[in-house]
């Protein structure tokens, strides 16, 4: 579930414009707040966030609180994203989908609560009939398994899906359907309490753990939280369950191609609860385009060089940046004088 680490980004004013609550955190905007990938100028992609933005980076849970019509995302690319989730699950399905025994009530209430979220937020692409959801992009019609109820969500939507149930540790990751890691194996975190899951991560045992553990305890079935996390791929494959702390990675990059060939990733995470099991739903969606495509802008190149700047050594070598970091400072310094 990756890095919980973050960026105290400011919203797109373009696109993430926010409000404050009672409180005192953002709303992101309601049934508008949807998401669709654009194609520009040459097709190139147009994804809807740039978490670099403002320039600041720091070790922090940076979450917002989202209204519940927003909890999905559904864009352009839904039938090939849930088509290679399908793929995976037929083959490599211990790599993409574990449950603990005793997690199937939370799997079924979050299919449930989909269900009826998909049905009342996107009536256009989703119906319900006598055999179950019927998915209007696919043709599928989806009936969950009483075994595994949670691979269900690989048919109905594009974001990863993973449960957390509260313990005497603390809550811990009980099932997950993971077609799109960035950069960890759900076999490593099955089972694993909060600090366990992070414990990889420079710096969350000191700053984050507590804060982690009184967010989970405190989250209401009424109160969705939001937050964005970005990374730097030499390698555009959604499936990535590796690739953290590679002091290799991106050693053929240069300045000259490092704009073409280095991907802006970007995580999408939510958190919500499920009133009858107990159950965190953690969701992750990914958005990611070629850097060109995404740091189009002088402000967006000084923004990114900054962000870079802030995190400390061992986030860069967690982030796997130390391998093209210099090709990339110096092709963001030729983008930042326009």
């Amino acid at each position: 579930m990756g890095q919980l680490q973050g960026l105290r980004h400011h919203a797109d004013h373009h696109r993430l414009r926010a409000v404050a609550d009672a409180g005192g955190l953002p709303l992101s905007d309601g049934p508008g707040d949807r998401r669709e990938v654009r194609r520009g100028v040459r097709g190139r992609v147009v994804i809807p966030y740039f978490p670099a933005e403002g320039g600041e980076y720091r070790l922090s849970l940076g979450l917002k609180v989202l209204q519940p019509a927003a909890w999905i995302e559904i864009d352009s690319n839904f039938a090939s994203e849930t088509a290679e989730k399908k793929r995976l699950l037929i083959e490599n399905r211990n790599g993409v989908f574990l449950a603990l025994p005793g997690s199937e009530a939370g799997q079924a209430e979050l299919i449930e609560t989909l269900s009826a979220h998909l049905l009342e937020h996107h009536a256009d692409r989703y119906s319900h009939t006598s055999e179950g959801l019927r998915v209007a992009a696919t043709g599928e019609t989806v009936q969950p398994d009483p075994a595994a109820p949670l691979t269900a969500a690989a048919s109905l939507v594009q974001e990863d899906v993973l449960l957390l149930q509260p313990s005497s540790e603390g809550h811990r990751l009980v099932a997950g359907l993971l077609g799109f890691p960035t950069r960890w194996r759900l076999a490593d975190k099955m089972g694993k309490a909060l600090a366990g899951i992070h414990e990889p991560v420079p710096g969350y045992a000191d700053r984050l753990s507590r804060q982690m553990d009184r967010l989970f305890a405190a989250l209401t079935p009424e109160r969705l939280l939001w937050r964005l996390n970005f990374s730097l791929l030499d390698n555009p494959s959604l499936h990535q369950p590796g690739g953290h702390n590679d002091p290799n990675a991106g050693r053929g990059l240069t300045a000259g191609n490092i704009g073409e060939k280095l991907w802006f990733r970007v995580e999408r995470q939510t958190l919500r609860l499920l009133p009858k099991t107990d159950t965190t739903v953690f969701t992750v969606r990914i958005h990611q385009a070629r850097l060109r495509d995404v740091v189009t802008t002088p402000e967006r190149a000084r923004d990114l060089a900054a962000a870079i700047d802030g995190m400390s050594e061992g986030m860069r070598r967690y982030k796997s940046i130390p391998g093209f970091e210099a090709p990339l400072k110096a092709w963001l310094a030729v983008v930042a004088e326009g």
